[in-house]
């Protein structure tokens, strides 16, 4: 197995590398949720980068925004394996090169560990900005950077909106 750049395995990543010229490592991001679909089958991690975006609107400075949130999702997702849950726990993403066109992932916080297998091109979605609460929380007002997003939500959508959660 080999360690794979995750940066390497995002086709829709052109935003996102644009607001940080090189993508942050995995490592302690913060998890807010993860969403299974069997339709897919995929998983799709809500989680906070570990930075803020040195390329970032300067209306973000004015609002206070100091964090980023996306969606990162795998597609063609088989042998998930999930140990314990707590959302909003800082974890360590590893990606690996399994097969030909596939990867492992393997997430580890001390409070839960989650690994399976998927296809090797990871989609991002859902991209915003906010202010994080002085308990960790990430409620209330942000910006998002797409258009559709932006003109829908002015803060996180309740956890049954599917065409948010669902869908990159």
């Amino acid at each position: 197995m080999r360690p794979l750049d995750w940066a390497d395995h995002v086709p829709n990543g052109a935003r996102l590398k644009a607001l940080y010229g090189t993508l942050p490592p995995l490592r302690q991001v913060i998890v807010r949720s993860l969403y299974l679909d069997h339709f897919g089958p995929s998983l799709t991690l809500r989680l906070d980068l570990p930075e803020f975006p040195r390329n970032h609107p300067a209306e973000w400075d004015e609002a206070g925004l100091d964090r980023f949130q996306c969606h990162l999702q795998f597609l063609a997702v088989a042998g998930l394996a999930l140990e314990g849950w707590i959302p909003g726990a800082r974890a360590d993403i590893e990606l690996e090169g399994h097969g030909r066109s596939t990867v492992r992932v393997r997430i580890e916080s001390e409070g839960f560990r989650v690994s399976f297998e998927a296809s090797d091109s990871i989609l991002v979605g859902h991209m915003s900005a906010f202010r994080g609460g002085a308990d960790g929380s990430d409620s209330g007002p942000r910006r998002f950077i797409g258009q559709l997003d932006s003109k829908r939500f002015g803060e996180l959508p309740e956890v049954y909106e599917k065409t948010f959660y669902g869908h990159i």
